[in-house]
């Protein structure tokens, strides 16, 4: 075989720095960050400061590392985040439990789609419920758009746009939160599931409020104390959810959109790393590292993985999805999270792309509000995903 120059210069440091040069100064959407958003998101001080960024470093073995062969690291470091999860103990404890899925009565909205309440037994007693829309009158089969929801008890109901009264109607219209309808309206089927630990309808209780009066910390003491955690109970229940959506006749099992905000966003990057079926994923205010350089955890308690930071970090979840598109959206003005970090992180999982010869398939975009969604633009990064011709 011949080397030609172009090669050996691929082959050589100079090439790889150039490239990652490149990519990373044309990844953020917006100006570099101002001298406020440059100050340090929170400070602790000594001993504690020191404390904490000597514990939470971590042994990080499988973090990413440029000279690492792409496909045997991603096998490697997604068995290793599956079982760091608690995720493979659950498949164990529950390879013989058969799921049951149980359909409602569909109703048509507006003529454009149908919508129908589900409940799936995930495991033996847990029942999550979950909205199934099915646009009317197109082509078979369509991509399916799944959107786990985050910190909002009535969440699903939000995303599926099947509002409780006129006030949930107003504030859920008003920040776009009625993604999964808007999906079905533009011709996905899409799926607004529960999301264990934060429905109402799959709460762990708190009594006498012994974990501050919130469920989700309560369901995150009750998983530890049984080797699991939120995390791959979350991930557990979307995965049986996938398994039997693909097999809908009007569902195509090879264009799967995975999309939440908040706690929904940490689901929805936390699946797509462990389940290659997810095409496209995009979690929304939600993608961050695990801490800020002083140490401050950005994510609720239910989010915590013990032991992630011996594992890896958020770019390494990143590094798992390639080279299946990802696009990373947060708001200016969102306080839970800091834009330093979020576009340091962006820079780093560019780069673990390029690496896997796919960096056009992430983006970074800020909006210019909160907390919430940006459809204007996760729609055109989805349609991009999936138009023909050379990916």
């Amino acid at each position: 075989m011949v080397v030609t120059p172009l090669a050996k210069m691929k082959a050589s440091s100079t090439f790889r720095f150039i490239f990652m040069a490149t990519v990373c100064a044309a990844f953020v959407n917006l100006p570099a960050a101002d001298e406020k958003r440059a100050q340090p998101f929170v400070s602790y001080e000594e001993p504690v400061a020191s404390y904490l960024k000597r514990i939470q470093k971590g042994k990080q073995q499988h973090a990413f590392h440029p000279a690492v062969d792409v496909a045997a690291w991603q096998k490697s470091a997604r068995a290793a985040l599956v079982k760091l999860i608690g995720l493979g103990q659950m498949r164990d404890e529950l390879a013989g439990f058969e799921v049951k899925v149980s359909q409602g009565k569909h109703n048509t909205v507006d003529g454009v789609f149908t919508r129908r309440l589900c409940t799936i037994e995930t495991e033996p007693g847990i029942r999550v419920p979950f909205y199934y829309l099915v646009p009317t009158g197109k082509q078979r089969p369509m991509a399916l758009f799944i959107a786990p929801h985050g910190h909002d008890k009535i969440g699903l109901h939000s995303y599926a746009g099947a509002f409780r009264n006129k006030k949930h109607r107003e504030e859920i219209l008003a920040r776009e939160g009625h993604i999964a309808a808007q999906a079905a309206r533009r011709g996905f089927v899409a799926i607004a599931p529960a999301t264990r630990g934060l429905a109402n309808e799959v709460l762990v209780p708190d009594p006498k409020g012994r974990h501050g009066n919130r469920p989700c910390r309560a369901q995150l003491v009750h998983c530890l104390l049984s080797g699991r955690t939120p995390t791959a109970e979350r991930v557990w229940d979307m995965q049986r959810i996938l398994d039997w959506a693909v097999k809908q006749p009007e569902v195509d099992p090879k264009k799967i959109i995975m999309i939440g905000d908040s706690g929904g966003g940490v689901l929805t990057a936390y699946t797509a790393a462990i389940d290659t079926r997810v095409t496209v994923a995009i979690p929304s205010c939600s993608f961050t590292s695990v801490t800020t350089a002083e140490g401050y955890v950005f994510h609720c308690d239910c989010c915590l993985v013990p032991g992630l930071r011996n594992w890896g970090d958020w770019k390494e979840l990143a590094g798992l999805i390639a080279p299946r598109r990802l696009l990373l959206v947060h708001g200016e003005n969102d306080s839970l999270h800091h834009r330093p970090t979020v576009d340091a992180l962006g820079r780093q999982v560019k780069t673990i792309f390029g690496y896997s010869g796919s960096a056009a398939h992430t983006e970074l975009k800020w909006g210019t509000g909160g907390h919430r969604f940006y459809p204007e633009y996760m729609w055109p990064f989805i349609a991009q995903a999936f138009e023909p011709g050379p990916r």
